[in-house]
């Protein structure tokens, strides 16, 4: 967290800033990582565990395996559905399943303060970070109804839902805080009731106030046990994990008094909890990696330095093979969360990531997305937001779907292709291909059998001949599910094929049924574009658009679009076709005519 501006002096954010939950307990401590000790106020029970509610349910499954979505939540992609509405993410749920995301990751669902700015993102989308109350619902996010809804709606499709969880603050106006939490020993007051002072000091990194925000006192058992009540209250709704907002800023417990905060609220029958551990001295990464995954199916730490490298790798387009291949952190590859950007590094004032173009960003995917380890979560920009545009276009409000580069032809092949190779607990191999500005991501299981292989090409040079070049598939034809190109191999080299420059070519066998089309939702100046249609595992495919054409379609048939369409205007292609099992897989692109 490096944000939540509660005033004026949020503008100054180039601190990681996270705040510090403390809450005093009079049970024992246990040792790190331990045990959840039972304290001496009631908790609310936890009637619903995520993981028998999902992996063990057969009708999820069933949902899971069709869109073929990896079995665990750690090692699929998580759309990070950025400042999205409950609604907006229920009503985009197929597209979302289709598009290879396990799960998705919702802003803070707790009530929050109010700007007074309407839905505006400019200085105005922090304010989910600054709760006022440990009560499901708010101005940004939707009801409790609404939340219910989504998690119904999810599972139907096989996805699972993430929410962010503020645990360590409440909001900087003390005005806005509810009632209940408006007692002074709920909160800390070291550091002379003030912001911490020395950033290599973890116990006022932990225990004093991160920018005027209230820090709760994680020492404190009712704190506790309100903030475990209301993370049951989210699983009982349908959540399936958490992410920890600044949970660096919320001590072990192992430290100072023997704290059993983290102890008590991860006992919430979640499958998959997670922290934000920005990563610097006094971190410890690997201990709160520990901690997460003693309380959880999948869990762990997050890395901040990888998404760094791979920024730089991309800004210079030196993807390096050695360098790359390091995840940069001392806790383990399984239990990290990953990402290219961040909320954080994209929205704060230092705009560590928002000059990045799309296709930097896109570019990026193709490495974290294809790597076996870690959790990949995909940022979704606001709409018409980044690179050479401003940091907020207000093309679209808080609460609207962001920009479609994550349902992109190339980001969902990469997604399918993450999810077959971690399914098939495949090896992974790193390796460039006649330059750095080409990296080579193999996933390979070394049994004869090639269609359990594959590997994902990020060029960000030029065409690449790969005749050749040495790797570990088995001998075969794979085929590049974004362009259709095959290679070949035979022998530990591949003896024909390319990768065409400035893409990200995915080559495996794709054993689900998928329509796309290439390109994805754009933008065109000429009088009529091309659209390229793909069918994969599909029968009877079909399209329509929204000029009153339709048809059927081969793989790799095109269509010409725009002729009877104004400047300015938008035309919509829907495709349609059937699965293996009999089961309609669907997709939808826009693509608008401006003045030349």
């Amino acid at each position: 967290m490096k944000h939540r501006k509660p005033a004026p002096a949020w503008h100054r954010l180039g601190l990681k800033i996270s705040k510090k939950v403390v809450v005093g307990i009079t049970a024992a401590a246990t040792a790190f990582g331990g045990l959840a000790i039972a304290s001496t106020a009631a908790q609310a029970s936890t009637d619903r565990d995520s993981y028998a509610d999902t992996v063990e349910n057969t009708t999820f499954e069933q949902a899971r395996k069709h869109y073929g979505l990896a079995q665990q939540m750690s090692e699929g992609a998580t759309l990070h559905a950025w400042e999205w509405s409950f609604k907006t993410i229920e009503e985009n749920i197929p597209a979302i399943a289709e598009a290879g995301y396990t799960s998705v990751q919702t802003e803070p669902i707790s009530a929050i303060h109010n700007g007074g700015k309407g839905m505006i993102f400019t200085e105005n989308w922090y304010y989910v970070y600054q709760p006022t109350d440990t009560t499901i619902g708010n101005w940004v996010m939707g009801t409790e109804d609404d939340l219910k809804s989504l998690c119904n709606a999810a599972h139907k499709y096989g996805v699972r839902i993430i929410v962010d969880v503020v645990a360590n603050h409440m909001t900087a106006t003390w005005g806005a805080i509810a009632d209940r939490w408006k007692k002074s020993e709920y909160y800390h007051h070291d550091c002379n009731d003030g912001d911490v002072q020395d950033w290599n000091n973890r116990y006022q990194v932990t225990h004093c106030k991160l920018l005027g925000l209230y820090d709760i006192n994680t020492e404190n058992t009712k704190t506790a046990n309100m903030m475990h009540d209301f993370l049951v209250q989210a699983v009982n709704d349908g959540v399936d994990g958490f992410r920890f907002d600044a949970a660096k800023h919320i001590e072990l417990p192992d430290e100072y008094n023997g704290s059993q905060y983290w102890n008590i609220i991860l006992n919430n029958g979640a499958q998959f909890q997670y922290g934000e551990v920005l990563q610097d001295s006094i971190s410890r990464d690997s201990d709160y990696a520990k901690l997460f995954s003693s309380h959880s199916k999948n869990g762990g730490g997050v890395t901040d330095l990888y998404g760094s490298k791979l920024r730089g790798a991309l800004n210079s387009k030196n993807l390096n093979a050695g360098t790359l291949s390091d995840w940069s952190n001392s806790a383990s590859p399984s239990n990290l969360v990953s990402w290219l950007e961040s909320h954080d590094n994209y929205s704060n004032s230092d705009r560590e990531s928002t000059g990045m173009s799309e296709w930097q960003m896109t570019m990026g995917w193709g490495v974290i997305g294809s790597r076996s380890q870690t959790m990949p979560l995909y940022f979704d920009r606001p709409v018409g937001s980044g690179g050479s545009q401003p940091q907020f276009a207000e093309k679209s409000k808080l609460g609207d779907a962001g920009a479609d580069s994550w349902k992109d032809a190339q980001v969902v092949a990469v997604n399918h292709f993450r999810n077959t190779m971690n399914n098939n607990k495949a090896s992974e191999y790193l390796r460039n291909c006649g330059a750095n500005s080409c990296l080579m991501v193999e996933r390979y299981i070394k049994d004869g059998n090639f269609k359990n292989d594959g590997v994902t090409i990020t060029n960000m040079g030029d065409t690449q001949e790969l005749s050749g070049t040495a790797t570990n598939l088995d001998d075969g034809t794979y085929k590049d599910q974004v362009s259709g190109g095959t290679i070949t191999v035979s022998g530990g080299k591949i003896t024909s094929g390319s990768a065409p420059g400035g893409k990200i070519s995915v080559f495996f066998t794709d054993n689900s049924g998928s329509v796309s089309a290439t390109p994805g939702d754009s933008s065109f100046k000429t009088d009529t574009t091309t659209v390229t249609l793909n069918a994969n595992n599909v029968t009877d495919a079909t399209y329509t658009t929204s000029e009153g054409k339709s048809g059927s379609y081969q793989d790799g048939d095109t269509i010409t679009i725009g002729a009877s369409t104004a400047i300015g205007d938008t035309i919509t292609v829907k495709l349609q076709g059937k699965d293996a099992d009999g089961q309609t897989v669907s997709a939808t692109y826009k693509y608008t005519k401006k003045d030349p």
